[in-house]
């Protein structure tokens, strides 16, 4: 009764604000006439509530005989959420002009894509504190944090079970977040801001130059619309196919979203999903259509924008001569194939806990896909076996590609690791590979991502062992898979201390920005001397 009769108060205030103000709009303007034929739906919004402050039985009356639900709180309501909606749009603008600012200031690429995330985050975390974006009406602030993080950085670690615990509402948010968590916040304001007519400047270029892989300056517009197309056509494509197959395992009322959002969180390699069990169910482990389709989303969103825009430019030119694929395109489809089948095999022979059954095929290619940053499982990953968990631990790390929506080291720079050794153990100074050379600097990049991957997983697992009490193979996963941005666990998870959360959300936030980013981003930058010193060996055996 307390809070209703607060709520009538409220109701009131806003009634009677709405008639001073839109008086007072009305009283000032210098042509009413003009005023009045512009804003004419205002006007009578504002006579109706005028006449139901004065007289309210007899407005009553005549609202509710025309129709029971036209009462003037719920049109004074209408009203209000419509001009709410009509503010965002009208804040979308300036936003983004501000979004472009902060990106043309003397801020470095790498520390304005690490800002991005950490925004998207915080508000993310705010989103999920509302109170019908949970069953409960509250979540813990650490677990709305970890939630976001997660889904931000296509993740798919949870520490609450996300089809029980969130509303629709909830659903709703997390999908916002993994769709543009795995786009990026600035892919989308170029977009945006190309859309509405604006242009960019340089120094955005530069720093979209970055975040999508693309080489070519001049090419990073056409890139970045290309991008925000190619992933809402293909997530269409997943979500039709998905509703079709999802007739036997979901109601018909929940079949569009359900098949939108797993194949947002296919395509963006987030490994969230609306079932208790992941895609361990009955009714999805063995239907060959759906996980299939999952599988073809994992893959197309992992390989890469930069592959995919090769791929598609290869296929549809006619010119003469045909432009050709490029070598990192067939570095990625190359690596991206060996590992599939390499894990398929792996996990074929090895013990993967599931028993003798008609899908173990299908289990195995799946996890093997699943296992490169997408998260999905249709098995219990903590029954798996210790050397089936290591060969898990070995795809995670490596991950997805670079310029894709997935984590990990990257296929390129576990390709060019292993080339560089090769090279050095048959004599050779340089790498080549479909008759191309590659440039030193990409090694030097490659080695130090490598190196850099095994100190941070180093650091974060001390950091678990010193405040969980769990395995050491569990917690190594579950680094892992944070860092890598994946999602699997063997059921750490949901048991972290608070510590331990903090611990997997800055790994999921690292790991899904670049660690050798992280490092450009937070070492203060010294400019580049005017000259050379003489060289001398340094022994390396």
């Amino acid at each position: 009764p307390a809070a209703r009769n607060v709520t009538a108060l409220a109701t009131l205030v806003v009634l009677y604000g709405f008639v001073v103000l839109s008086g007072l709009k009305f009283v000032l303007a210098g042509d009413k006439l003009l005023y009045a034929k512009k804003r004419w739906a205002d006007l009578a919004l504002l006579g109706i509530i005028l006449l139901h402050l004065v007289i309210p039985a007899t407005v009553s009356r005549l609202l509710l005989a025309v129709n029971p639900l036209l009462t003037p709180e719920s049109l004074a309501r209408a009203y209000l959420t419509l001009a709410q909606l009509f503010s965002i749009l009208a804040f979308a603008p300036t936003a983004l002009r501000y979004s472009r600012r902060i990106m043309a200031g003397n801020i470095q690429p790498p520390m304005l894509i690490l800002l991005s995330f950490v925004i998207l985050i915080l508000i993310g975390t705010g989103l999920l504190l509302l109170p019908r974006a949970t069953v409960g009406g509250n979540i813990p602030f650490l677990d709305a944090l970890f939630t976001a993080t997660s889904a931000v950085c296509v993740t798919g670690l949870i520490v609450v079970d996300t089809a029980t615990y969130f509303t629709p509402l909830g659903h709703v948010i997390l999908l916002g977040l993994m769709q543009i968590g795995g786009l990026g916040i600035m892919t989308l304001t170029t977009f945006f801001s190309y859309v509405m007519g604006g242009g960019a400047r340089l120094k955005e270029y530069a720093t979209m130059q970055m975040l999508v892989g693309e080489e070519n300056l001049g090419r990073i517009r056409r890139t970045v619309i290309t991008i925000a197309l190619t992933t809402l056509t293909l997530e269409a494509v997943g979500g039709f196919f998905l509703y079709e197959f999802s007739d036997s395992i979901v109601d018909s009322d929940d079949r569009i979203f359900f098949s939108i959002f797993h194949a947002v969180s296919g395509f963006c390699n987030a490994g969230f999903t609306l079932t208790t069990d992941n895609f361990a169910l009955e009714g999805i482990r063995g239907n060959a259509g759906f996980l299939t389709t999952i599988m073809a989303l994992i893959v197309l969103g992992g390989i890469g924008f930069p592959v995919l825009s090769n791929v598609w430019s290869v296929a549809t030119s006619r010119a003469n001569p045909r432009p050709r694929l490029s070598l990192h395109t067939k570095i990625v489809v190359f690596m991206t194939a060996i590992l599939i089948l390499a894990g398929t095999a792996a996990f074929l022979i090895l013990d993967l806990g599931t028993g003798p059954d008609n899908s173990s095929f299908l289990d195995a290619l799946f996890l093997s896909i699943s296992a490169r940053t997408a998260g999905f499982n249709t098995i219990d990953t903590a029954g798996i076996a210790l050397p089936a968990l290591f060969v898990l631990v070995l795809l995670m790390w490596i991950g997805a590609s670079p310029g894709s929506t997935g984590g990990g080291v990257k296929t390129t720079t576990a390709a060019l690791a292993f080339l560089n050794i090769r090279a050095v153990a048959s004599g050779r100074n340089r790498i080549e590979m479909f008759g191309k050379q590659v440039p030193t600097t990409a090694v030097v990049k490659a080695f130090s991502t490598a190196l850099l991957s095994f100190g941070f997983i180093a650091l974060m697992l001390f950091a678990l062992l010193l405040t969980e009490k769990r395995p050491f193979e569990d917690l190594l996963f579950e680094v892992v898979s944070a860092m890598s941005t994946v999602g699997l666990s063997t059921g750490v998870t949901s048991a972290l201390s608070p510590t331990g959360k903090i611990v997997i959300i800055l790994s999921m936030l690292f790991g899904r920005v670049g660690l050798l980013a992280v490092v450009i981003a937070l070492t203060k930058k010294k400019e580049e001397g005017y000259y050379e010193y003489t060289n001398e060996n340094v022994l390396v055996t």
